[in-house]
């Protein structure tokens, strides 16, 4: 039984037989009561028969009225009931009925013959008695006064027994109690020796045992015997054993495993205590005091540590004094750890170490006993990786020269030590046309002369110049400036650099630069602001396709930040549909019918309103938004010529341009592809425009692009043509369905022989490749007619009409009619109109 449990059980017996001997001791004391009561009773009925006996001989010799008779009658009766009470168990009680009927029968006797004691003279009663009673009453007398005698005795008698029962009685209540007060004592004693014989062994086998463990005894363990918590608690008494052993020999392996560990780190490590002398250390830092020949045995163990750092001399003394600080501050608990990187440099190699002390945590056992672990690192590796890392970051890898980031850490570094020059010239120049040098001599030759022209700036220029490569064939100089010469000489020195041919192995490369430029000045900015002023005035160069040296001024950087809104406004654009597409239409020459038309883009802006596509086109290609514009045309058309064909109009052909850029994903074809599927329009009812510019992007992507445009039924249109420099393999090359005639040419046609020679040579070229031709800008009738002559049938210009919005192209299907719908008045008719 569990010892709670028998606590619990000896705690309620111990309560019953309290309760027990409580009830026992009320039932005795009752029981007292009664007996005691019984006693009193006793004597209250001897007195009354005493009492009784009195009046029978007061009734006896004087006579008495009736009342006082009936009164004696009555108390006898009630005396005789009481000891009728009696008779059962006491025979005198019986007696004492019979003396009381004897005295009560004598009583009503004598007072039933009253004459015979009245004849008695008084000389009589006095002869014969001292109470002067007749003889007979005498004798009544003395009848009755034995008659009370022997109540008396019976009486007693009675109340002896009684008394005597009543003591038996009383003897009998206090043995009960005193045996149940002795019983109640045994369930206690045994209640409790039972308890303690439970719980002393199991506690003096515990504290035996737990003796022995603290004497160094950990294989005994505390005898399991019972059910009981003593042998809950021995069992979990001897599983901590077993965990505690178990954990003796898991602390053993972790220490000698962490001893293996630490000895396997790389790092220098030892162990100080709180005075700084070394306690410990580890393989490490043996192995690295042999291979240096250090001579101590010991290996500093058991020196101080901070008296050898602030001992130390040479190049590395001042490290030494501050690591001895630092080591100081963590010793008297000042900070937890301390850090520092030195060099330790060997005669024969660079090498860096990485100091780090970490204060040890005190407990209860070791508090005021503050020491710390001491690690060298060597971090050799490291800082030359940094220094080539920092190397690569600042430095040109092709060149050697300064990268963009070498080039403002250079000039920050120049500002600081000479100061702010106002004459100063930062200059940013570009190799004129590198990307064919690229193509026609090989990427490799193309490096070797940015590496030649790097050797040749450096070699030409004076020790005060920076010079930086920023990006392909970009290259970043600040040249010294002054107050006699002006900026355009050093400028012409810098251009006569490149003007020289280089001379490549077998190879002579003709270069040419252009550039941007801007002064220091007066206000003082940062390499970053002065880079973005000459990035700015090389692009106004290249926009103007010059030789010369732009010179950076305020109004590019405000054409520049328009050039940034105006890509975000176009941008918000695409997203808002702000643009819409015009019509332009293409007729027949000879009849003024409407057989095509070319969809330009404009843009409604909402605060410029309406903006042509030269105003916006350019930015759109600078941005790489002209793919997305070319898409959402694309699509807008094909929906046009959805929505015609619903109404049922006679379809035209409608021509598209691309741009380059959309080739260049490689994805454009399925995009068409989409744009038709989508629309349910027939591929030849589709003519896609392009410039003789995609010929610079010249490859075997673009002419399979344009090849699987042709296949699947789209119409290709080479705009432009003329103006660029295309040449007729390229023609022969890409299935052209249609060449358009660049307006300069047609416009001139009236006024140079050269420009009407040109349209003719075109005309011819079409015929012989099988495409139609197009006139672009047919703008009179006199252009027209002559057109007309050279063999040109299809045209479109402002002479017909000007690009008409979606409604107004629609209704000029829905009519029908010819162009232009009123001839100018300087126009001639054309033939085959009215």
């Amino acid at each position: 039984m569990k010892l709670v449990r028998l606590s619990v059980v000896s705690i309620a017996a111990c309560l019953i037989g309290l309760a027990t001997l409580l009830l026992v001791g009320l039932h005795s004391m009752g029981e007292m009561q009664e007996k005691q009561a019984e006693i009193e009773d006793l004597m209250a009925l001897h007195h009354r028969i005493g009492e009784f006996s009195v009046a029978s001989d007061a009734l006896l010799v004087k006579r008495a009225d009736p009342i006082l008779r009936e009164k004696y009658r009555g108390e006898a009766g009630s005396l005789k009931q009481t000891l009728a009470a009696l008779a059962d168990e006491h025979p005198g009680a019986r007696r004492a009925i019979h003396y009381i009927d004897f005295l009560v029968g004598t009583l009503s006797a004598v007072y039933s013959q009253p004459f015979r004691f009245r004849e008695e003279n008084a000389a009589q009663r006095q002869a014969e008695s001292p109470l002067s009673l007749p003889l007979r009453s005498q004798v009544i007398m003395n009848q009755v006064a034995g008659y009370g005698i022997e109540l008396d005795i019976a009486l007693r008698e009675v109340t002896s027994q009684r008394q005597a029962q009543i003591a038996r009685d009383a003897n009998w209540i206090a043995a009960g109690f005193a045996g149940a007060a002795a019983m109640f004592g045994f369930l206690c004693v045994g209640a409790f020796a039972l308890l303690v014989r439970r719980i002393n062994g199991p506690l003096r086998g515990l504290s035996r045992v737990a003796r022995r463990v603290e004497a160094g005894e950990h294989q005994v363990r505390v005898p399991v015997s019972g059910a009981d918590e003593f042998a809950d608690l021995s069992r979990v008494f001897n599983q901590m054993l077993d965990q505690q052993d178990a954990m003796v020999e898991t602390l053993s392996a972790a220490l000698a495993t962490r001893r293996a560990l630490i000895d396997s780190l790389p790092a220098h490590i030892a162990l100080l205590d709180g005075d700084g002398r070394v306690l410990d250390v580890n393989d490490q830092w043996r192995h690295f005091g042999t291979i240096n020949d250090q001579r101590d045995t010991t290996f500093g163990v058991g020196s101080n540590y901070l008296s050898i750092c602030r001992a130390a001399e040479g190049n590395c003394a001042e490290e030494a004094f501050e690591a001895a600080d630092g080591l100081q501050a963590v010793l008297e608990g000042k900070r937890d750890s301390f850090a520092l990187e030195y060099p330790c440099h060997a005669p024969d190699q660079p090498r860096w170490f990485r100091m780090m002390a970490s204060r040890l945590t005190p407990d209860l056992e070791t508090e005021g006993m503050l020491g710390a672990v001491v690690m060298h690192v060597d971090i050799t590796g490291r800082v030359l990786a940094e220094q080539e890392l920092k190397r690569q970051a600042y430095q040109d890898p092709l060149t050697g020269l300064a990268n963009r980031l070498g080039f403002t850490e250079a000039f920050s570094k120049h500002v600081a030590r000479q100061g702010w020059n106002p004459q100063d010239i930062i200059a940013l120049l570009d190799i004129r046309e590198m990307r064919n040098i690229n193509d026609a001599h090989g990427y490799h030759t193309g490096d070797q002369l940015l590496i030649e022209m790097a050797r040749r700036l450096e070699k030409r220029l004076s020790d005060d110049t920076l010079i930086g490569r920023i990006s392909g064939d970009q290259f970043i100089l600040l040249l010294p400036g002054d107050d006699v010469s002006p900026p355009q000489k050093h400028l012409d020195q810098l251009a006569r650099i490149f003007l020289q041919p280089i001379r490549l192995s077998a190879q002579v490369i003709e270069v040419a630069a252009r550039g941007g430029y801007t002064l220091l000045g007066e206000e003082a900015r940062s390499a970053e602001a002065l880079l973005h002023e000459v990035e700015i005035a090389l692009h106004e160069t290249r926009r103007r396709d010059s030789s010369e040296f732009y010179r950076y001024d305020r109004e590019m950087d405000r054409l520049a930040q328009q050039r940034i809104d105006l890509t975000r406004d176009l941008r918000l654009a695409l997203e808002e549909e702000q643009f819409e597409l015009h019509y332009q239409p293409k007729v027949d020459l000879m009849t003024g019918n409407v057989i095509g038309c070319e969809a330009l883009i404009r843009w409604m802006h909402p605060e410029r309103g309406m903006q042509m596509p030269g105003q916006f086109i350019p930015v759109a290609e600078q941005s790489q938004l002209i793919g997305p514009i070319g898409d959402w045309v694309l699509f807008q058309a094909c929906r046009h010529m959805r929505e015609w064909q619903k109404a049922g109009l006679d379809l035209v052909r409608v021509s598209v341009n691309v741009s380059v850029d959309q080739f260049r994903s490689g994805d454009f074809t399925r995009k068409v592809r989409e744009a038709l599927e989508l629309h349910a329009i027939d591929p030849a009812s589709l003519t896609l425009e392009i410039t003789e510019s995609v010929f610079s992007e010249e490859s075997d992507t673009l002419r399979q692009q344009l090849d699987a445009l042709h296949a699947l039924g789209v119409r290709l249109s080479l705009d432009d043509f003329g103006t660029g420099y295309s040449s007729l393999l390229y023609l022969q090359q890409y299935p052209f369905d249609e060449i358009k005639i660049d307006m300069g040419f047609v416009r001139g046609i009236l006024d140079e022989p050269l420009n009407r020679n040109i349209v003719s040579m075109i005309l011819g070229i079409s015929q012989v490749l099988g495409a139609e031709t197009v006139a672009e800008g047919v703008e009179t009738s006199a252009v027209r007619d002559v057109l007309l002559e050279l063999g040109c049938r299809i045209g479109q210009g402002y002479y017909y009409s000007m690009p008409l919005e979606v409604e107004d192209f629609r209704w000029l299907l829905e009519k029908q009619s010819c162009l232009p719908l009123t001839p100018p008045s300087n126009a001639l008719p054309s033939p085959g109109t009215s």
